[in-house]
Parts: C-alpha cells; sequence; structure tokens
C-alpha cells in the first residue's frame, strides 16, 4: 500500500509539474512547482523506503540475509535498482538541454530532485549488488557504466536528438561489454 501511496504522490508531483512548465508557460521557479518537487521527492523517499518490504513480497523472504543461492528475481533486482538509478542520473544530467532559456538555478532545481531518487535507486542498488550478488566495486562500476550508456543513447534518440557517429557509440558499447564479460569471467565459466 506505501508503495502506491509513493507512486502517487511522484505521479501527482510530476502532472503538477508538468502543467506549470507546458500548459502555463512558466519556467521559473514557483510554489507549484516546489510543491510538484517535493511531491516527487516524498514519493521516491516512500516506495524506496519500503523496498525491502516490496522484495519479499516477490521472493517471500526479508532477502537481506545470508543467502548461498542466488536466484534470478534477485539479479533483476539489483540490475533494476541500479538501472533507474543511471535513469534518473542521466535524466539530473542531460534532460535540461532540450529546454531552451535555461539558468544554472532552474537546471540544478530539476536536478536535484532527480539526483536524489538516483542515489536512493544506486546506493540500494549498489549495496544489494556488494552483499547479495557478491560484486566488488570494479564489476558492480562496469555494470553502472553499461547502464549509463543505455540511458544516455535513449534520452539522445527520444528527446535531445543530436548527431551521433553510431559505429562509434556501438564500439565503445561492445567493449565495455567485453570489459564486463571479462570481469565476470569467474562467474560465467
Amino acid at each position: 500500500m506505501n508503495a502506491f501511496v509513493g507512486v502517487l504522490c511522484a505521479f501527482i508531483g510530476s502532472i503538477t509539474w508538468y502543467k506549470q512548465d507546458i500548459l502555463k508557460h512558466t519556467y521559473i521557479l514557483n510554489s507549484p512547482i516546489l510543491f510538484s518537487i517535493a511531491l516527487i521527492l516524498l514519493g521516491g523517499i516512500i516506495i524506496l523506503s519500503n523496498a525491502t518490504n516490496i522484495i519479499s513480497i516477490f521472493t517471500g523472504s526479508k532477502w537481506i540475509t545470508n543467502i548461498d543461492t542466488i536466484n534470478y528475481i534477485e539479479i533483476f533486482t539489483v540490475f533494476l535498482l541500479i538501472y533507474l538509478g543511471t535513469g534518473m542520473y542521466i535524466l539530473a544530467s542531460y534532460f535540461h538541454l532540450t529546454i531552451k532559456n535555461w539558468t544554472f538555478i532552474k537546471a540544478l532545481i530539476l536536478a536535484i530532485p532527480l539526483v536524489l531518487i538516483e542515489y536512493q535507486f544506486s546506493l540500494r542498488g549498489n549495496y544489494l549488488a556488494n552483499t547479495i550478488l557478491k560484486m566488488n566495486a570494479i564489476q558492480i562500476t562496469l555494470v553502472t557504466m553499461m547502464f549509463y550508456l543505455i540511458n544516455a543513447w535513449l534520452l539522445n534518440f527520444f528527446f535531445l536528438k543530436q548527431p551521433v557517429i553510431w559505429w562509434r557509440e556501438v564500439s565503445a558499447f561492445i567493449l565495455i561489454c567485453c570489459a564486463f564479460l571479462i570481469i565476470f569471467y569467474d562467474r560465467v565459466k
């Protein structure tokens, strides 16, 4: 139930912000936008404060215990948390480039809620990757880099639409995947 309330708060905050920006053509900080930011932050905090309970519903256990076997739902959940964190980071860092006449303060106001949500996802994902999946910092960093690149591609393709030399980006992604396979070699053999 709390997760639903968190999603509802984030959704209402997003819609309120959208109405201020798009429908009223106001891009400056005002009380409805501050209210939107507060609702989005509250939604993210509520959702993530109940992440352990949500995970226990799907796995049937408290999940953060000494687990010898790793099943696919745990791998998926940990990677999803890291992926969502990288998505929030990419949005916080680059989405403001789509909006004209933005100042640093306006970009910062947009970025701070996203970075806080990113931090929540990334912290939990990195912690669980280390404790549950037994990944070290280098392995977690490579997984994170792969997700950063995927999310940056998606943002550029759908929103930024900046020119890209695709063979270069695909080559870089292949090299990151090769590094991923090399660093996880002992687990896949």
